[in-house]
């Protein structure tokens, strides 16, 4: 044997163990990959190229392999929430070695799903609200899912686009990027009338790996009669009438608008009036009295205050001035001079010069104007009264103008002014109007003294201010007193008045607080009537009640009994605070509280107090089962990792049910009866049960939350003990036992009755259960078994039994009695399990001969020993043998071939390793021709690659 044969022996020796290959093992899996994907590909040299060569041991409809090719794919896309994560196959060729690939399932970030919402992800989620819907209140709630959430994804909410309409661009709606609960966030109001009737959200939820859905929901607003009237003020806030205006005439109309749709409005006086009648539905203003300045019980001026309110009882008002213009009227005389023939008066006509003759009565009807012409037309008759002639002329008096008169103030308020202080610079407070009875004189005002908060026109004595006002500036006085100084054109005459104006304090400061956010953190075990934030708010109004603040809690459902608010002081309570919520998880875990601090003036304004409020968990409860001790069975035949129970406990602290099973005692054996599984409490089978060994076990099984800290601290971890009770049931394995297997015994021929007790038990089945028969040897049916309740049975004789119908009367007669046993009388016949016992009995013929020689018969003891033993093996398939057989003598082969190599040349082991002998020949010194050289050298190059002919090898030997 060469080397050449050696190590092809070893070559195809080294072929049987060949191990199966794996081209990627472990093989991590993306579970969004499609089905059909290749995973690996397993390989085995031995098997290459024959058909149905792979496949899986373990059954899984997940993944196939390629019978021919060992091709390894997917068949569905997983899901790593919710599928196993690791998957076992065992690869197999048919060989003695398998392989065993590991598959992982791999996470892979999944966007949200926007989908579990219909509505909101097609866009036609609707909702409406009225325009005073309160702020931070929670309109919808957006729900999506992630599955990812499990392993510790979370979810961003946010607005993507607001669009309102018909007016556009108003930003009303945020949405809590937590818990994605939107809401009003106050930054433009909700205002129906100024066009904003619909929005229409788009809201994105993003996770931490950047992947996001979105959707949208329509909010539609809902109008409220929320608008106060507003009035079209005429022009200066005054209108002018003459005092000739006709009773029921018109006079003005007043007209105010509301935005509201819809919406009527009625008008009236706010305080009665006697000259003027206004109509509720036109506004018109007509006349009630004569308006004629002769009367000195009119008046010039008039102030209307008007109030309008809509159907919603909002309230409008504005005053304004009606001023009545005076009519020229014209001169009378006394009627008996001005009328018929006029006056006839007759004097002396020794009359001296400039002597009183007669008065001219003569006025102007209008008041304060004099007369200022006055034309005479005199007669001159002769004195004879006969004689008519006479002349006629006409003395024509003028009157000069002199200044001589003051000025008069006609107009000046009586009663003090109330102004507020939030005013506009220019706002008229008064006015002051003053005549001069001297012709083309004008009068002119002027402040005595120096005013910087007011200002009053030179011409028209309009009192305005000049300054602006506040009431809360100590530097600014609360009231005044202004002296007014009325003069004519040439500073001759003038006259003063005064006028009173006093500030009014209007609410224009808002609450201030000394802090506007609060960031507070606090464990969940705080106790009740902790103060959490004591606010110090002022505000800077002068008076009461805009000074007066008041503190008031905005509460939602979840914080409504968490939290006081008393006075300015947040305290906790009535209830505590509590960690341990799946709602206070969507928040974060925190409380956002919102503290409204308003005044009590007219209008209230007020100042939102933010706090934030983080609670930090705090392992309070024990894990708690719904009973402290639990019960369960098992059969005795049930297999490795059976399922003998769950116990179940909760923890009440978040995150919930987060608790530790482990086995502490009573667990015997190695290795042990039972394991647990840690995360699910699931008790299963570890090692195999006897119930004939043991019947029950009674485990100790202690729970303890897990994670329910801050920060993780074994010292503060809680647990409880739950006693696990495990009955082991009866399975019949155990066949009947009897002691002795087999006996033997003598009876006489003439005896009757039982002969012996059969003692048979069964561990599994008690005394009753086991039944007995006959099976074999029983000639004539001679022999019975005799029973007396639930104790084992006795062979006896019948009660006919005649020993002389056996043939040989005088010989020893022998019988060997088969008794099969059955345990489980009355059960499932497949489930029963027999024995056999043999018991032999001489019967010894009776004689009434006397032995004349007392012999005592020899005595033979039977030992029987019994050895039961059970054998388990594995039976390899047919094939398995013939290749170990061949594999057993190429190994032998293999062995002797080394042994030849190292002791061939060795004498003493000549006869077991002997040489090789060629018969030598005369080598031919025939010189080939080069037609055999070539051939040669061919056939050396054919020698070289391995693979020689026998013809090449014969040329090789002749060269």
């Amino acid at each position: 044997m060469n080397i050449f044969q050696i190590l092809l022996i070893c070559s195809v020796f080294s072929y049987i163990g060949a191990d199966i290959q794996i081209l990627i093992n472990p093989v991590n899996l993306p579970e969004n990959k499609l089905p059909g994907t290749e995973l690996s590909r397993a390989y085995d040299k031995d098997v290459a190229g024959r058909p149905n060569a792979y496949r899986f041991l373990n059954k899984t409809k997940d993944f196939v392999i390629d019978a021919n090719s060992g091709v390894i794919t997917s068949t569905k896309i997983f899901n790593y929430e919710t599928d196993p994560t690791r998957f076992l196959l065992i690869v197999d060729t048919g060989g003695v070695m398998r392989h065993v690939l590991t598959i992982n399932i791999i996470d892979v970030p999944e966007p949200p799903d926007c989908t579990i919402d219909p509505l909101f992800s097609s866009g036609s989620a609707t909702f409406e609200i009225a325009e005073d819907y309160p702020l931070f209140q929670s309109i919808w709630k957006v729900t999506v899912t992630d599955e990812d959430i499990a392993h510790g994804d979370r979810l961003t909410y946010n607005i993507e686009t607001e669009l309102s309409g018909p007016k556009r661009g108003a930003h009303s709606f945020g949405v809590d990027p937590v818990n994605g609960v939107i809401s009003l966030r106050g930054e433009d109001i909700l205002d129906f009338d100024a066009g904003y009737h619909s929005f229409q959200l788009t809201v994105r939820v993003t996770d931490t790996a950047g992947l996001f859905c979105q959707g949208t929901i329509i909010i539609n607003i809902i109008n409220i009669n929320d608008e106060a009237p507003q009035f079209e003020p005429f022009p200066m806030d005054s209108i002018n009438v003459t005092e000739k205006k006709p009773i029921g005439d018109f006079v003005a109309r007043v007209k105010a608008t509301d935005r509201d749709e819809d919406s009527s409005i009625m008008y009236s006086f706010k305080t009665q009036q006697e000259m003027f009648a206004l109509d509720p539905f036109t506004g018109i203003i007509t006349l009630l009295q004569p308006l004629n300045l002769d009367n000195p019980s009119n008046s010039r001026i008039y102030h209307l205050e008007i109030e309008a309110r809509d159907d919603g009882n909002n309230t409008g008002s504005y005053m304004f001035t009606v001023f009545v213009e005076n009519v020229d009227d014209p001169i009378s005389c006394n009627p008996s001079f001005s009328t018929g023939a006029g006056i006839s008066v007759s004097v002396a006509e020794n009359v001296p010069s400039s002597a009183f003759i007669y008065a001219i009565l003569s006025r102007d009807p209008d008041l304060g104007q004099e007369v200022e012409l006055f034309q005479l037309v005199i007669a001159v008759r002769n004195r004879d009264s006969l004689s008519l002639a006479s002349c006629v002329g006409t003395i024509t008096i003028n009157i000069q103008n002199v200044n001589d008169e003051s000025p008069v103030l006609i107009y000046r308020p009586e009663a003090p002014i109330n102004i507020n202080e939030n005013l506009p610079v220019g706002t008229k407070v008064a006015k002051f109007t003053a005549t001069d009875s001297d012709i083309e004189d004008t009068v002119h005002y002027e402040f005595i003294g120096t005013q910087k908060e007011f200002a009053i026109n030179e011409d028209f004595g309009d009192v305005t201010i000049a300054y602006p006002l506040d009431y809360e500036d100590d530097t600014i006085p609360k009231s005044w007193v202004l002296y007014v100084r009325v003069y004519d054109n040439e500073r001759t005459h003038s006259t003063t008045g005064t006028l009173t104006v006093i500030l009014q304090d209007v609410n224009d400061n808002p609450p201030r607080c000394s802090q506007e956010i609060y960031v507070i953190e606090l464990p969940e075990n705080t106790p009740v009537d902790t103060p959490l934030v004591s606010l110090t708010c002022t505000d800077q109004d002068g008076t009461i009640p805009n000074n007066n603040i008041t503190y008031h809690l905005i509460k939602d459902t979840f914080t409504n009994r968490t939290f006081t608010l008393t006075n300015s002081e947040l305290k906790i309570g009535p209830m505590n605070l509590d960690y341990d919520s799946t709602i206070f998880a969507g928040m974060d875990f925190k409380h956002t509280l919102f503290i409204r601090v308003s005044d009590e003036g007219t209008p209230v304004l007020s100042t939102i107090i933010r706090i934030i409020l983080r609670v930090s968990r705090i392992n309070e409860h024990k894990p708690i089962g719904t009973v402290m001790a639990f019960t369960f069975s098992v059969f005795e035949n049930s297999p490795i990792d059976t399922l003998v129970g769950k116990i179940t406990f909760i923890d009440e602290d978040w995150p919930f049910n987060n608790v530790h099973y482990a086995i502490v005692g009573g667990n015997f054996g190695i290795p042990p009866k039972f394991y647990i599984e840690s995360d699910t409490g699931m008790i299963k089978l570890l090692n195999s049960l006897d119930r004939e060994v043991a019947s029950q076990y009674n485990i100790s099984v202690r729970v303890i939350d897990m994670g329910n800290d801050l920060l993780p601290d074994p010292l503060r971890q809680r647990s409880t003990t739950a006693q696990v009770t495990i009955h082991v049931l009866n399975v019949n394995d155990e066949p009947p036992v009897c002691t002795p297997p087999h006996v033997e015994t003598q009876i006489y021929a003439t005896f009757r009755g039982p002969i012996i007790p059969l003692r048979c038990s069964d561990k599994d089945s008690p005394q009753d259960h086991l039944s007995y028969l006959i099976t074999g040897g029983n000639t004539n049916n001679q022999f019975t078994l005799w029973r007396e309740g639930a104790e084992s049975p006795f062979l006896a004789t019948r009660q006919d039994f005649q020993y002389d119908l056996l043939e040989g009367a005088q010989d020893v007669m022998t019988f060997q009695l088969l008794i099969e046993v059955t345990d489980e009388l009355g059960g499932n016949a497949a489930s029963q399990l027999t024995a056999t016992t043999m018991v032999i009995i001489h019967v010894l013929p009776w004689t009434t001969i006397q032995p004349t020689t007392s012999t005592k018969p020899a005595t033979t003891t039977i030992t029987t020993s019994v050895l039961r033993k059970i054998s388990y093996y594995w039976r390899p398939d047919s094939w398995f043998s013939a290749v170990l057989t061949l594999a057993g003598v190429l190994f032998m082969l293999c062995l002797y071939a080394v042994a030849w190599c190292l002791f061939k040349d060795v004498p003493a082991c000549s006869r077991l390793f002997p040489h090789c002998h060629r018969q030598k020949s005369q080598p031919n010194l025939t010189v080939p021709d080069e037609k055999d050289a070539a051939q040669v050298l061919s056939d050396r190059n054919t020698v070289s690659t391995g693979q020689p002919n026998k013809e090449t090898k014969r040329k090789l030997f002749k060269l």
